[in-house]
């Protein structure tokens, strides 16, 4: 009997399932999310693949979850009560915050409010300082004082961050331990656990994030874990991280704040996935479904990863990959401002009630409504999501609440919508490319998700990328990039020194103690010693900097000779980032990080398509609307493309989980993986 490995992407519209067996044979379906109970949807989606393909449960061997559990609880402000543990004279540090702003020259910028009151900020007479010695100690007057003042709190969660913990975390330690004594039913989050580096507002909320979602975290993995036992499925549960790595589920219960971008982690993994199975080594990844889009960059088949990410406005400096998020995804609501202006976003419908033409109660207008009125969209193209298309209710949508207030034409409101969508996209592709030095002419665009094949070629011809590559199921491309993960477990610490060859002995030593930590902790899991990765990274900066730059390092101890090689390799990435370098000025190290991988068993990608249909017809005909004007448009089946396959636009190519657009002059043909590649009209290459 054949074993499968089980990829779920739960999206705020529809959660995804990815399933592949020994052989490789991937099986993907869909089934609508469900917001107010995550794990309703993913239980549901398992029965009816279990059902559908008549799988006994006892082989389903890995399962593994991307969940937007904490993000959306951030999101929604609707975490656990939580209070905060932290020194005397720091009750106000959430508040103050650093002075940047959200929008640099926007004076009427709101920062987000903290995620708990004040007067849920708990100060303790405690303090050391920043060489670790402990200036004022932690009585067990103070330590009963405080437990006395958490229970009168009356919450289910508490956050500890202390000045300097990450030098020195007995104070820390002391009020965790005396809390799950006297408190046993609480959750406690401490900084020097989860986030053992300087910088204090930065470490406090990491930590507040943490401590605010874990209680619906672990509700919600225990739930899980449960009804999988239940069903039959005896594999252990692993979870997606932001970085994209995995976690198993008692290790993620124990880090809440890693797993808060699980979700779009998957999609960056796809396009890893992509680059380095095939020739487009520089990829532009573009995942857009019902509620929102992610956006990163693959540059030479590598992912970008930050260390100074934030959910929902709220800094969190965890490792994780560098993805921008907007809400512009298909079920995105078009509207009109008070200045009369059309707007779309970030609202959206969701899965329930959805768009307008989904026919299931939903009355607001969203670009996969404009997208229905231009002809791009049609009933049956949506057949694998078990929803039927009603054009009528997306043209009386747009018609009643942006074509009559504007005194424009329904085609002109769609095609509006569809424009503005795309300007967001754009502008959000353009962070992650040219603002961090990178030119997207020399990317190949990787539309992903369920809605972005549609809007692909538009969005490449705005930031004149010449190539378009449309995965094999880019609807389900986030769980399909979760099964090329491996087990990552993250280590840090705080590391102020000149970056000179007297550092060198005490960075090393640094190292050693972070690769003991993740030595014992792949032992626990039994990951083998061939299949154990130890990645070394450092943060440095020029001397008096703020901000500095993440590198790896060489794996073995550094040597004085290694310390002129990473610092030419600072330079150039400096120059690379800013335009310029200071090679006459001091380096100095900020952080040294630790990657501790274990790796699983991957799926191969090296498998050839076939040569497809040679006498390909088209299955119908439609009109589809492009700039002003509608063209009879050949709708083709993907399954009937191959290697032979050569398309010339306008053409629309349905699949069960996405529509693919091409616009009048585009070329079309499919490569030996599986991918189809679309050329834009003048591209050559």
């Amino acid at each position: 009997m054949p074993s499968y490995k089980l990829a779920i992407d739960t999206g705020g519209t529809y959660t995804d399932f990815c399933l592949i067996d020994d052989s490789g044979s991937l099986l993907v379906y869909k089934e609508p999310s469900t917001p107010e109970d995550p794990a309703k949807a993913v239980l549901t989606g398992i029965k009816s693949i279990i059902g559908k393909y008549s799988i006994d449960p006892g082989q389903i061997d890995f399962v593994l979850l991307g969940t937007t559990v904490g993000a959306n609880a951030i999101l929604e402000h609707n975490g656990a009560p939580i209070t905060l543990l932290t020194t005397k004279g720091f009750k106000d540090i959430l508040y103050i915050g650093r002075q940047n702003r959200p929008h640099l020259y926007d004076f009427r910028a709101v920062k987000p409010p903290p995620l708990l009151p004040r007067q849920m900020i708990l100060e303790v007479n405690e303090r050391i300082l920043a060489d670790g010695t402990i200036h004022i100690s932690l009585t067990e007057e103070e330590i009963q004082n405080t437990i006395r003042q958490v229970k009168e709190a009356g919450v289910t969660a508490v956050a500890i961050c202390l000045l300097h913990a990450y030098t020195n975390p007995v104070h820390e330690q002391m009020l965790k331990e005396a809390l799950k004594k006297h408190l046993p039913s609480i959750t406690i989050s401490i900084s020097s656990e989860i986030l053992p580096e300087f910088r204090e507002y930065e470490r406090t909320s990491t930590t507040v994030i943490d401590a605010y979602i874990k209680p619906l975290v672990e509700k919600h993995l225990n739930g899980l874990e449960k009804e999988l036992s239940v069903i039959g499925i005896k594999s252990e549960l692993f979870i997606m991280q932001s970085g994209g790595g995995v976690l198993t589920a008692a290790e993620a219960r124990q880090q809440c704040a890693q797993i808060t971008l699980s979700g779009p982690a998957g999609s960056v993994l796809a396009g890893v996935k992509i680059a380095t199975a095939t020739p487009h080594r520089n990829l532009l990844t573009a995942d857009m479904g019902g509620t929102s889009m992610d956006i990163s960059l693959i540059n030479q088949g590598k992912a970008l990863f930050t260390t100074e990410g934030n959910i929902c406005g709220y800094p969190m400096r965890l490792p994780m990959l560098d993805i921008v998020n907007i809400g512009a995804g298909g079920g995105s609501i078009a509207w009109i401002d008070a200045g009369g202006v059309l707007q779309v976003g970030p609202r959206s419908a969701g899965a329930n009630p959805g768009p307008a033409c989904y026919d299931l109660g939903g009355e607001e207008p969203t670009a996969t409504d404009a997208n229905v009125v231009l002809g791009r969209l049609a009933p049956g193209d949506l057949a694998g999501r078990h929803i039927e298309i009603n054009p009528d209710l997306a043209a009386l949508a747009i018609s009643v609440k942006i074509c009559a207030p504007l005194g424009i034409s329904l085609e002109e409101a769609a095609e509006g919508i569809i424009r503005i969508v795309n300007a967001k996209m754009v502008r959000a592709m353009r962070l992650v490319s040219v603002e961090k030095g990178y030119d997207p002419r020399l990317f190949t665009l990787a539309p992903l998700g369920g809605a972005c094949p549609l809007h692909a070629v538009e969005l490449a011809g705005e930031l004149d990328i010449p190539r378009v590559l449309i995965a094999p199921h880019p609807g389900v491309a986030s769980a399909w990039g979760m099964l090329s993960a491996d087990v990552r477990h993250y280590y840090s610490a705080t590391c102020l020194l000149d970056f000179v060859p007297e550092a060198c002995g005490h960075i090393n030593e640094l190292y050693e103690r972070l690769t003991l930590q993740g030595k014992e902790i792949l032992d626990r899991e039994g990951f083998a010693e061939k299949d154990r990765q130890f990645l070394r990274i450092m943060d440095i900066r020029y001397k008096g900097q703020s901000y500095e730059l993440t590198l790896i390092v060489p794996a073995n101890s550094l040597l004085p000779a290694d310390l002129q090689i990473i610092t030419r390799r600072f330079h150039r990435e400096h120059n690379n980032r800013y335009g310029y370098d200071r090679q006459d000025a001091q380096l100095e190290s900020v952080a040294v990080r630790l990657i501790a991988i274990g790796a699983l068993p991957k799926e191969d990608v090296s498998a050839q398509t076939g040569a497809g249909n040679k006498d390909l017809k088209p299955v119908y005909k439609r009109d589809v609307y492009y700039s002003g004007a509608y063209r009879q448009t050949p709708v083709y089946r993907r399954l009937d493309l191959g290697t032979d396959t050569v398309i010339m636009g306008p053409a629309v190519i349905t699949q069960e989980d996405t529509t693919t657009l091409l616009w009048p002059g585009n070329r079309l043909t499919c490569d030996r993986w599986g991918n189809m590649i679309i050329l834009r009209e003048g591209t050559n290459i």
